[in-house]
């Protein structure tokens, strides 16, 4: 079911992407053909502000998804699978889909970017999607020292179990300033995986 989703929901994701596409082939964007364009200290800035305006954004663009008026009508089709897997990590109703993703086409027309740069972060953004639905059993597999700043697997798998916690995309710094930061369950040995092991052994 959730490549059903999936597959009848890419195309129209695409298809919202086509004006901006159309906007960087015409020249109206501040993307960047050749790395000696700018300064190499410049380029790490612009892609440190690249990610964390994507993180901020893409945290009150979810957010917003799951408040009550929005949640049933665009959200709710993600939601679906309660533990999350690969297959359901682009199961978004369209306008979902676009919405999460608008951050990364809206970046380009205020700061200069290598364009290579930024066809690299929507190939790894969807990687990335896949890793955080990878869900139980493999959700414990973050380094120890990135748990408390990477919103990884753990942390989505708490995120469709209780709905109105984890929103973030890469970081949990928008969680922890938003009040909706949950220390992930699978971190304390409680995840869904475990909780039916620990029932199989009563």
């Amino acid at each position: 079911k959730e490549l059903d989703v999936a597959l009848r929901s890419i195309p129209l994701m695409v298809l919202f992407q086509v004006p901006f596409f159309v906007a960087e082939v015409r020249g109206h964007t501040k993307l960047f053909d050749r790395l000696d364009e700018h300064s190499w200290q410049y380029q790490l800035w612009t892609y440190f502000c690249f990610m964390m305006f994507n993180d901020c954004l893409i945290y009150w663009i979810h957010r917003g998804l799951h408040h009550p008026l929005v949640y049933k009508h665009i959200h709710k089709e993600h939601h679906r699978w309660i533990v999350p897997t690969p297959f359901a990590s682009h199961a978004f109703h369209p306008v979902d889909g676009f919405l999460q993703g608008l951050p990364y086409s809206l970046f380009i027309f205020l700061m200069p970017l290598n364009k290579w740069v930024h066809l690299l972060s929507f190939i790894l953004v969807n990687y990335w999607t896949i890793n955080i639905h990878i869900g139980p059993p493999y959700a414990n597999c973050m380094p120890s020292f990135l748990k408390a700043i990477v919103n990884g697997p753990a942390h989505h798998t708490d995120h469709h179990i209780y709905f109105n916690v984890n929103h973030g995309q890469y970081f949990t710094l928008w969680d922890r300033i938003g009040g909706t930061f949950r220390h992930p369950s699978v971190y304390d040995g409680n995840g869904p995986d475990q909780q039916v092991m620990k029932a199989k052994s009563l």
